[in-house]
């Protein structure tokens, strides 16, 4: 009993003092990570700036396990090389859904909108809408309209996958859009062969045939509620998990539909 005594003492001071000698984790500042671009970068900044937001922001509780999720297949992996991290997430969330696994969807997610929030809070490197500024002396002889952000993304998506090619899609707000007259814009992303796709759909959401809306006309339509909602992907994603739609090609948002009267029912 006394040797046990001893033995549970002598562990417990061992605890302690290695509780005391280990050294305190350095909180990151804005100076060490407002220099980082998510577009490009490398991984060591990229869960910089993560663990940043996270620090400083209690709702994005991700783990660590989390943002090494992200990182690219161990054949294209190396330290030194600057990847697209913005796009590596929304590919890492499509693979989740593919395979099923709702539980690092719903953690990527986080990741998602943790970037999202870096991005137009945090990062100087984010390229941002310059206003419009006048070359004259009598501003209150002029009215200038509010031009909108065609920068900021208001949803994103990746399609295909497996046999077919994998197509990043992202929604903005097009240049000549109004508040009362939305008009999204969305351009097609390859990630197979890292370019464009040629053609950019123009949507004007106010002339949506709504009781058989394409999917890319959906996807406009959620992303640009969910932007009026100070929400990300929510809706467009709460769609592909729910199995109401299959998704597995860019030619089926153009090809299938969906009834967006259930929608606003919903979400009166």
């Amino acid at each position: 009993m006394v040797i046990n005594d001893i033995l549970f003492k002598t562990q417990l001071n061992y605890q302690i003092q290695a509780a005391l000698d280990e050294p305190e984790e350095e909180i990151l500042d804005i100076k060490d990570v407002q220099n980082i671009n998510l577009h490009h970068c490398l991984f060591s900044d990229f869960k910089k700036a993560m663990e940043y937001v996270r620090e400083h922001n209690k709702d994005y509780s991700f783990s660590d396990f989390t943002i090494e999720a992200v990182k690219p297949s161990p054949a294209d992996f190396s330290e030194t090389k600057k990847f697209d991290f913005v796009e590596l997430t929304d590919y890492a969330k499509h693979t989740a859904i593919t395979i099923g696994n709702m539980a690092l969807f719903s953690e990527l997610q986080k990741i998602a909108s943790a970037a999202e929030h870096f991005n137009y809070n945090v990062s100087s490197a984010h390229e941002k809408k310059i206003g419009t500024v006048l070359s004259f002396q009598d501003y209150n002889n002029y009215f200038i309209s509010q031009q909108p952000d065609t920068f900021q993304e208001l949803g994103s998506c990746v399609v295909g996958g497996g046999n077919e090619e994998a197509i990043k899609i992202t929604a903005t707000l097009h240049e000549s859009s109004t508040d009362k007259h939305p008009i999204v814009s969305i351009r097609s992303f390859s990630l197979n062969t890292n370019t464009y796709l040629p053609n950019i759909d123009i949507i004007d959401l106010n002339t949506i045939y709504k009781t058989n809306a394409s999917i890319m006309e959906v996807f406009a339509y959620m992303s640009y509620t969910d932007h009026l909602h100070e929400k990300f992907n929510a809706s467009f994603d709460k769609l592909l998990f729910s199995g109401s739609i299959q998704v597995e090609s860019l030619e089926d948002m153009y090809s299938k539909h969906y009834d967006l009267s259930t929608f606003d029912y919903l979400n009166k």
